[in-house]
């Protein structure tokens, strides 16, 4: 998943978790954050936040001037107050925290990157568009996901034959295997005899020759670094094209088309200039704040042709079983469009656009 999302400008919302037994239940008062003064504390439209609750969370809208704080300060409000350390290491890459409250979350550099409450919303957003659309995929890569979920996902596909995941720290993938928690929350996934897993760059995984994909699912981080940036160039784009079949597509995780637009549609510029054909969507993903976007794209037009008009099976839990709709854009976001950039080896911005635009 994406290890970074947006510090400043967007309305942020924090998950406090609660139990209604008596013995798990949280002290709302050390959990629950007081409400950050920013210099744009009063919203454009003068609208008050609402408080949205599910059967065992509460997800209560904010305004946060850096989101780092707000996931720092959470990260140390849980770990004050009553939960469980499932799984805590520095790796050779980053800080490692995976916690227990009443739901299940991943902390990396005490950034939170997904909570059980939603994170299907996302993985199944991620997976089963591309998934459904490559007819009979037998051929799986994954670029990252070394928590398993979006494997996990790919897995409800009856004709995958093969998956191979790649991922650069194997602390996270030992984690995947071996907390029952999150063995649980990935479906035991890895232990699945299809899969096959790569504790190694993607760009050296990439530099070797291979048997081609029907589907490449692409869950790095965003692009916040310069070291980033160089996994979303024009270049690398067009040497992943070249482990797709003929009729192969991939998918990549392009952040927010409405907090980062500039990053989100210079992403699907940058595939374009390598030569493939791509379509973009986007759908909300509440514990980012905000709406999340995904690039599609494949080596020829007709791979894609109709894609929203498509029925997706398996049924997923939370996206409409027509993707019509998630492929449909504010006018205010396509407008944006026509100021996305090309991301190359030699002319390396996309990091330079992600920080102006997270303004950190």
């Amino acid at each position: 998943m994406p290890k970074h999302r947006k510090q400043s400008k967007i309305k942020i919302y924090r998950i406090t978790s609660y139990k209604k037994d008596k013995r798990s239940e949280l002290d709302s008062n050390k959990f629950e954050l007081e409400q950050q003064e920013v210099e744009n504390k009063q919203d454009k439209q003068g609208k008050q936040d609402k408080q949205v609750q599910s059967e065992n969370v509460v997800i209560v809208p904010t305004d946060s001037h850096n989101l780092d704080i707000w996931d720092e300060i959470s990260l140390k409000q849980i770990q004050a107050g009553e939960h469980t350390n499932l799984f805590a290491e520095q790796s050779n890459y980053q800080n490692i925290n995976l916690l227990q409250v009443s739901d299940i979350r991943l902390y990396l550099d005490k950034q939170l990157q997904f909570s059980s409450v939603d994170e299907q919303i996302y993985h199944e957003a991620l997976v089963h568009p591309i998934m459904s659309k490559v007819i009979d995929p037998k051929r799986v890569l994954i670029l990252g996901g070394g928590d398993g979920l979006a494997l996990r996902e790919v897995l409800k596909y009856e004709t995958v034959l093969h998956v191979d995941l790649v991922d650069l720290d194997g602390s996270m993938i030992d984690m995947a295997r071996n907390v029952p928690e999150l063995v649980s929350l990935n479906k035991s996934a890895f232990f699945d005899n299809r899969v096959n897993t790569h504790v190694c760059d993607a760009k050296e995984f990439l530099s070797s020759p291979s048997s081609l994909y029907d589907v490449i699912i692409i869950d790095f981080p965003d692009p916040a670094t310069e070291l980033l940036s160089t996994l979303y160039t024009s270049e690398l784009f067009a040497r992943i094209a070249t482990f797709l079949t003929e009729d192969g597509a991939f998918v990549c995780q392009s952040n927010s088309p409405a907090d980062a637009p500039l990053v989100y549609w210079s992403i699907g510029n940058t595939i374009e200039h390598a030569g493939l054909t791509v379509k973009s969507y986007h759908t909300i993903v509440p514990s980012f704040g905000t709406d999340w976007g995904f690039h599609i794209a494949a080596n020829s037009a007709d791979v894609l042709d109709q894609i929203e008009q498509l029925y997706v099976v398996p049924t997923p839990r939370t996206l409409p079983s027509l993707l019509f709709p998630l492929f449909q854009f504010k006018e205010e976001h396509l407008e944006q469009r026509n100021f996305a950039l090309l991301n190359s080896e030699s002319n390396l911005i996309l990091h330079q656009c992600y920080k102006k635009e997270m303004e950190f």
